[in-house]
């Protein structure tokens, strides 16, 4: 797979390929058992929204043919920190807005990969939309800080720090004692 987290829409994935949708989601499936792919759903309240909606699929072991520039990096970066969490969802609107990974375990946490620069704006979209009141996480590269924008905290937290302390990114509410 070229693009580790690749949106994927069974319909036109069939065509493309020249085979039924059954067979198509068939194949999927048998990468999927295989441990070659996994596949995200985008994050909603019901179940039968996510099954409805666009996955992505992300696979397991990147590409050996790896490119040396800012955009491989950036794949790679977000593929490795998707894979090391055990994602299960992400999250897309029909304007477009993304968050990479819905952390949704003790509670919803919306969390942004990003190599390089810092973008909000899924995020505070994410928290709009579902009226979350916790914290945010945009997860960068190396850089640190917290950004306050109106009533929504975003936490920048360098990869290194998050996996060394990832239960406490991922377990506190925005009403407890701040650990940062």
């Amino acid at each position: 797979m070229d693009n580790p987290g690749q949106l994927i829409d069974l319909n036109s994935f069939s065509k493309d390929l020249k085979i039924s949708r059954q067979t198509a989601s068939n194949y999927i499936s048998y990468l999927e058992k295989s441990f070659l792919v996994r596949k995200l759903y985008n994050f909603s309240t019901g179940r039968r929204k996510i099954e409805r909606k666009l996955k992505i699929l992300s696979a397991v072991i990147l590409d050996i043919n790896f490119r040396d520039d800012d955009i491989s990096r950036s794949k790679a970066f977000e593929w490795l920190i998707v894979t090391r969490l055990n994602s299960e969802f992400f999250w897309r609107d029909s304007y477009k807005n993304e968050v990479d990974i819905i952390a949704s375990d003790k509670m919803t946490i919306p969390v942004e990969i990003k190599y390089g620069k810092i973008d909000t704006t899924g995020l505070i979209a994410f928290m709009k939309k579902f009226n979350v009141q916790f914290r945010m996480h945009h997860i960068l590269r190396s850089r640190e800080e917290l950004k306050i924008d109106n009533r929504y905290m975003i936490k920048v937290i360098p990869a290194f720090k998050f996996f060394l302390e990832k239960d406490r990114y991922l377990n506190y509410h925005i009403e407890t004692s701040l650990p940062y």
